[in-house]
């Protein structure tokens, strides 16, 4: 597998120049970018995608799309990559939406969504991150959480991500 390079970003979210490697400890006061995904259907469903067994980080855990910019990528075209990578789908620019920019204790976290209407099994998974997926209700979702199947991401981004969802079929 190749080394993967993020860029380093100062705590206001600007470049500093500076580099790591995917798997060292994110300097103190340095952040990196992650994007996560949320394909969202005209029933107002999820996309969400369960983790291969054999990933060493939440094996077999269901989860949206997403992973980290490498050096040189802005959130978008990182997010359009992971889309590209883990479920085979090649998004335009302008259907991707950002939902929130979140800044965790070592990256920021850009959150996007876009809708689509697909099949599940119309999409290429990349069986080495990906054994399956599924669109879910927020309902599901939130059973899925108490159940611990589905990873929590933390209260405030879900409650962000559920109104989102909330807002573009209650407006």
């Amino acid at each position: 597998m190749p080394v993967e390079i993020w860029d380093l970003y100062d705590a206001q979210g600007k470049k500093t120049g500076k580099t790591m490697i995917r798997g060292e400890q994110v300097p103190p006061g340095m952040y990196h970018i992650v994007v996560h995904i949320w394909p969202l259907n005209s029933r107002g469903e999820f996309l969400i995608q369960r983790r291969a067994l054999t990933l060493q980080w939440k094996p077999g855990i269901w989860a949206g799309t997403g992973g980290s910019a490498v050096s040189g990528e802005d959130p978008l075209t990182a997010a359009r990559r992971e889309l590209r990578e883990e479920l085979g789908y090649d998004a335009a620019c302008e259907e991707m939406h950002l939902v929130a920019r979140l800044r965790r204790p070592d990256s920021f976290c850009y959150v996007f969504s876009l809708r689509m209407d697909r099949e599940e099994d119309a999409f290429v998974l990349q069986k080495e991150e990906v054994s399956a997926v599924r669109w879910c209700s927020v309902k599901r979702m939130e059973n899925m959480l108490a159940e611990n199947t589905l990873y929590n991401y933390g209260d405030a981004y879900l409650r962000t991500l559920f109104e989102y969802q909330k807002a573009c079929f209650h407006a």
